[in-house]
């Protein structure tokens, strides 16, 4: 075995759950399968914030904002998107 999957393997038994958290991830479960909010997810999470009670809420007002009004549908639209108008509509 090599020592990263150790390493891995130790983190992975000290947090309960996570492994299963892990998975339903790579089978594309969360925020309903929406690879959209899955990206503005992962944007949240790797800049550190707290995940429940700043990412959740953010990635929730995202898509109520943005994406059930159908104006970001998909990863295209999210890639085009101006950033200026984005935050411009968060703020509202």
């Amino acid at each position: 075995m090599s020592l990263l999957k150790r390493i891995v393997d130790s983190y992975m038994q000290k947090v309960s759950g996570l492994e299963e958290h892990c998975d339903r991830c790579l089978r594309i479960e969360r925020w309903g399968g929406s690879m959209v909010l899955m990206v503005v997810d992962a944007a949240f999470t790797s800049i550190g914030l707290n995940y429940f009670t700043a990412v959740v809420p953010k990635v929730e007002e995202f898509n109520k904002k943005l994406v059930e009004n159908g104006r970001i549908k998909n990863l295209k639209d999210l890639a085009k998107a101006d950033i200026g108008e984005l935050r411009k509509s968060m703020e509202k």
